[in-house]
């Protein structure tokens, strides 16, 4: 435990990378021994059980002759701990992997068959896990009866509902309450009430961690009766714990200190209004919405655009669109189409009607009301091979000019766009929160809030890239945005980021214990 809180505290600095190996080496080191010890502990003799000494030489023997295969458990548990936490490592870990560059927009256009993929991979990894488990139970105590096929999953999901889902229920609550608490109280009360929940919540998900371990290698032994006879040395023994129990809770509170001095909310997000719109100010991505939502002075409208047939860009979101004709409402692919049949119809959105505009023009009415714009040149498999050099070659010069920014989900449109107009600030779209951006260079990226951690935010800053975030629209994830040190947000709902933008620091205390919450569980 003390390894990894001091790995943790490790993780909020820069650098130190050869420290942070040997930590998790040696994390991964304890927990093969903590592994093997309490498969030990629950299938030796009450005479050995009973004196620390031999317990512990039992162990080492044992650790010697079944190390593979316990290596193996742990780091196949450690995998599968990442959709649940993962100790507060699930971030870091999925965010050092590099993929190819040729691989990412593969990865990134096709992220639901990636997820599908993923899926089947971890029932797989799953069933590795139960079964070197199963063979492993029998060995340590040759009296068990094989246990075959899926039969095994209650070893995992048993303590994972007793343990893991409590845990969560109750650390989420605790958090809750300090939501609508600390905004009552002083600066300095408020600080000192976070930092206390976040030790007492840290050092509880530490517990339970241990307990979910516990459980589950008790369960796979059918339950054994566990009943050690502690004789009278016991007090001296119990003594001994405080040492490694108080190190380890000092090192929570030192983690927890070194968490509100990272997660402190100082510069105020940039304001960004998705798709031009404020709430059901008007039709997004639409002029009309743009001369609404400019009367409140957001730093950026995020825009979208989308190549028509003949070549165009219109400003849409989505490749269908719902043209108003005289038969009706018809649907009809943008790319299939040219531009002017688009413009002699209305666009049915939601109830509304608007009519699609080129890019051009939404940018002349920008330019009238000195607004600056993100544009978001959408690519699709459907476009034209040199859809990026089309885009650079019709607006390139004009959105450096105007002060415009362009972002994508396409990192090989990103490389384009830089290479055709080195002086276009272009931005890169992740949508997907599981791999590191750390070679991926782009002048800035759009994060997506699910599964945003500050390990992606630190890569981002680490290369001198800005960070937006899309799209928290309610006043808690604002604030969870801003503790986890983005720069600015994406929002369907600008004013109120606006309020949020105008609240003191210790408003977002929650948020930061939220955040190192959300890590563990």
């Amino acid at each position: 435990m003390a390894d990894l809180i001091t790995l943790h505290i490790m993780m909020l600095n820069p650098g130190l990378v050869l420290i942070k190996v040997i930590l998790i080496l040696g994390f991964i080191l304890g927990l093969v021994f903590e592994l093997n010890l309490i498969l030990t502990a629950f299938t030796t003799n009450k005479s050995i059980l009973n004196q620390s000494d031999l317990l512990i030489l039992t162990t080492w023997r044992r650790l010697s002759k079944h190390w593979l295969a316990l290596t193996g458990l742990v780091l196949l548990l450690v995998i599968l701990w990442l959709p649940f936490g993962d100790a507060g490592f699930a971030g870091p870990v999925l965010n050092l992997i590099q993929l190819p560059i040729q691989w990412v927009d593969l990865a990134v256009l096709q992220r639901r068959i990636v997820v599908v993929v993923l899926a089947i991979i971890y029932c797989g990894i799953l069933y590795g896990f139960l079964r070197l488990l199963g063979r492993l139970r029998v060995t340590v105590k040759p009296e068990l009866v094989p246990i075959n096929g899926w039969h095994r999953l209650v070893w995992f999901v048993r303590p994972l509902v007793t343990f893991w889902l409590p845990l969560m229920i109750i650390d989420h609550l605790l958090v809750r309450v300090l939501h609508a608490f600390s905004s009552q109280l002083s600066t300095g009360m408020s600080n000192f009430v976070s930092l206390v929940f976040l030790v007492v919540l840290v050092s509880l998900s530490l517990l339970i961690l241990s307990a979910f371990l516990i459980a589950m290698i008790w369960e796979s032994l059918e339950q054994p009766d566990f009943r050690p006879e502690f004789d009278e040395n016991y007090d001296q023994l119990h003594s001994m714990a405080w040492f490694p129990t108080g190190l380890v809770f000092v090192l929570v509170i030192l983690f927890g200190f070194q968490a509100f001095h990272f997660g402190a909310a100082i510069s105020p997000s940039v304001t960004i209004a998705h798709r031009g719109v404020i709430g059901n100010n008007g039709v997004p991505n639409s002029v009309a919405a743009l001369r609404q939502t400019t009367k409140h002075r957001p730093n950026f409208v995020e825009i979208d655009v989308q190549e028509t047939r003949d070549r165009h860009f219109v400003v849409s979101h989505g490749q269908d669109v719902a043209l108003k004709t005289s038969n009706g409402t018809k649907k009809v692919d943008i790319q299939k189409m040219d531009f002017k049949k688009l413009a002699r119809h209305r666009v049915d959105a939601g109830g509304k009607t608007t009519k699609l505009v080129k890019l051009s023009s939404y940018l002349n009415v920008a330019k009238q009301k000195r607004q600056r714009l993100i544009v978001e040149l959408k690519v699709t498999p459907q476009d034209s091979p040199d859809v990026a050099k089309l885009f650079a070659a019709q607006y390139g010069d004009r959105l450096i000019a105007e002060h415009n920014f362009v972002h994508t989900m396409s990192y090989q449109a990103v490389l384009q766009l830089k290479h055709l107009k080195p002086n276009l600030i272009v931005g890169y779209i992740v949508p997907l929160n599981m791999m590191s951006i750390k070679n991926l260079p782009a002048d800035f990226y759009s994060l997506q809030a699910i599964g945003l951690n500050t390990t992606m935010v630190r890569q981002a800053h680490s290369i001198g890239a800005p960070v937006f975030v899309w799209t928290p629209d309610r006043t808690r994830d604002m604030q969870m945005m801003r503790a986890l040190g983005t720069d600015g947000q994406i929002t369907n709902q600008l004013t109120r980021l606006q309020r949020v933008n105008r609240q003191p620091a210790k408003d977002f205390n929650w948020a930061i214990v939220e955040n190192v919450v959300n890590q563990f569980c």
